[in-house]
């Protein structure tokens, strides 16, 4: 008797560590699947009823508690594509992101009203977690930007009582006004053309690609984007960044492929690589503060100082510098962080785009002899560009950047690749209560999202015209528009909430000018020295920077060069 019960017992435990084996198994596929029912069942409800005051309608998740979190971080493009599909240009959308909450807006007629409002909906949020995981601020000085809410006008905001010395966003504000406009900005797009101009202009007898025959180059974003910004950032900040730290210029571009990786705020556990990338660039970045504190003053930069010096490079960086230590809160960690985040505003979308120039107009022959005539015309009292001998004497060429950020062609082509290749999510957050938008109300601390890819390819806020050509394909004259009977002229009139690489409002990229001038100048230089078949036509976009900025490629790039002129070393 004991023998079957004991049998009976034996079995009966198996029995329930089977089913509770089963039953876990079930609770696993049940859950997410409830969950989505649940959601979709609510998401339902909410397109149905569009009721004044609600939030817009939730899009449907799999996981409780977590909903769309991973997807958001992991996965973005996916998620955007997804809730796009599923909801179309007809509502906001929120995204459930673990404890928070994500609005994504798919309607472009709401994009230039939200972005103009920054009384009511700024960046600031996604800006302090940029500047702690990106650029790595320190913790003892994320307080800085954390506690400042007092706007980035003259006046602060009312009830704000942040000291002076320490509103961070009016000071970048205000400074970015002071060097990128006028006579600042006009001098610093010079500097930048005349540096790569007279690199450019070098001929090193040992280098195949100066030998005048056409050289096979494996990848030429490498090739290019190094020489520009070795170019871009001695215009900024001096010869020292650059000598004082060998491999900077490689160092960089690591550090810009690093951020897929450290945006999904991996651990450093996890992604040791690309940590290092980004302290290498931050411990160079001391290294040259420390000099050019030795070696200059960086006190000295009221309006009567120079506006450039060799160990600071441009009065910016002084003032920046001063600003930094006045706030008694940033040490030199905190600075350097401070102007990586400047460096790579200066750098990481603009030459990218300069590359993504070179490869559509190359890639055309009927287009690149119409730009090679605007490049000709750009270097005053020389036709060298059109392939006339050119005598040594007369190198490194001089260019008009006016000419050039002037033409109408030229300038159409930048705007139509940064409308095909710069991928941002413009982000807002509702800081006086909750948002009226249409019907809806987005909840105050949300995260409001602004996506350029949904703008960039909405045929209907582009409209007949300017959609002759496929949103999809390259189209050169999308942005030029009759200017009397034989003119055309640029133009993005009627493309508020289209067309928004800078974003808008009074957020607006502070630095799209020196940008434009870097991007359209670049290519002017380029093209005077150089000629270019590109071998595969141009290669897709690396969809590891989706939501980022500027795309680079996604697989090298192969091309050949010939050089056209050059300086004999």
């Amino acid at each position: 008797m004991m023998i079957v019960d004991e049998l009976t017992l034996k079995n009966g435990v198996a029995l329930a560590a089977q089913h509770w084996q089963i039953s876990a198994v079930l609770a696993l596929v049940a859950i997410p699947l409830c969950t989505f029912a649940i959601t979709s069942l609510i998401s339902w409800v909410a397109l149905l009823r569009k009721k004044a005051g609600n939030e817009p309608p939730l899009n449907p998740y799999w996981l409780p508690i977590l909903g769309d979190w991973f997807s958001f971080l992991l996965a973005r493009k996916s998620l955007v594509n997804r809730v796009y599909r599923r909801f179309g240009d007809k509502t906001p959308v929120t995204i459930k992101l673990g404890p928070s909450k994500a609005y994504l807006l798919t309607q472009p007629e709401m994009y230039g009203p939200l972005l103009k409002d920054t009384r009511s909906c700024t960046n600031k949020a996604f800006a302090v977690l940029i500047y702690e995981q990106l650029f790595g601020t320190p913790k003892s000085a994320m307080h800085i930007y954390r506690d400042d809410k007092s706007g980035i006008g003259s006046t602060p905001v009312a009830g704000s009582t942040v000291p002076d010395h320490l509103r961070v966003w009016h000071h970048q504000h205000r400074t970015a006004a002071r060097f990128l406009q006028g006579e600042s900005l006009k001098q610093l797009g010079i500097r930048v053309i005349e540096h790569l101009s007279a690199d450019l202009a070098k001929s090193d007898q040992n280098d195949p690609i100066d030998s005048g025959e056409w050289v096979d180059v494996p990848d030429f974003y490498v090739w290019w984007t190094h020489r520009l910004f070795a170019a871009a950032i001695t215009a900024l900040c001096g010869p020292h960044l650059v000598s004082l730290n060998p491999g900077f210029v490689d160092h960089f571009w690591e550090y810009m492929e690093s951020w897929p990786t450290i945006s999904k705020f991996y651990p450093r556990l996890l992604a040791p690589k690309a940590y290092a990338a980004r302290q290498r660039i931050l411990d160079a970045i001391k290294r040259w503060h420390a000099h050019a504190r030795e070696h200059s003053d960086y006190r000295d930069n009221g309006p009567d100082a120079p506006a450039w010096d060799e160990h600071w490079g441009s009065a910016w960086l002084k003032v920046r510098q001063q600003w930094g230590q006045d706030t008694g809160s940033m040490d030199d960690d905190a600075l350097a962080s401070e102007d990586l985040a400047l460096i790579t505003a200066a750098s990481a979308n603009a030459l990218p785009m300069a590359f993504w120039i070179l490869i559509e107009v190359f890639s055309d022959t009927e287009l690149l002899s119409r730009v090679q005539r605007e490049i000709q015309n750009a270097i005053p009292d020389h036709g060298g560009a059109s392939g006339d001998a050119t005598p040594q004497s007369s190198l490194p060429f001089k260019f008009d950047i006016t000419a050039i950020t002037g033409s109408p062609l030229l300038q159409s082509v930048y705007a139509e690749v940064l409308r095909m290749r710069v991928s941002l999510m413009h982000n807002r957050s509702p800081i006086r209560g909750d948002y009226n938008l249409g019907p809806y109300k987005l909840r105050q601390g949300g995260l409001v999202c602004v996506s350029t890819d949904i703008a960039s390819n909405h045929t209907g806020v582009w409209g007949e015209a300017r959609t002759a050509q496929p949103l999809s394909q390259f189209w050169a004259e999308r942005f030029l528009v009759a200017d009397g009977e034989k003119k055309v002229k640029f133009s993005t009139d009627g493309l508020e909430g289209a067309w928004m690489p800078y974003g808008g409002g009074s957020l607006m990229c502070p630095g799209r000018h020196l940008a434009k001038q870097e991007m359209m100048g670049g290519v002017a230089v380029f093209g005077a020295y150089f000629d270019m078949q590109v071998l595969n036509g141009p290669p897709r976009v690396d969809d590891r920077f989706y939501g980022l900025g500027a795309q680079p490629p996604g697989e090298p790039v192969a091309v050949r060069l010939r050089r056209r002129v050059g300086i004999v070393s």
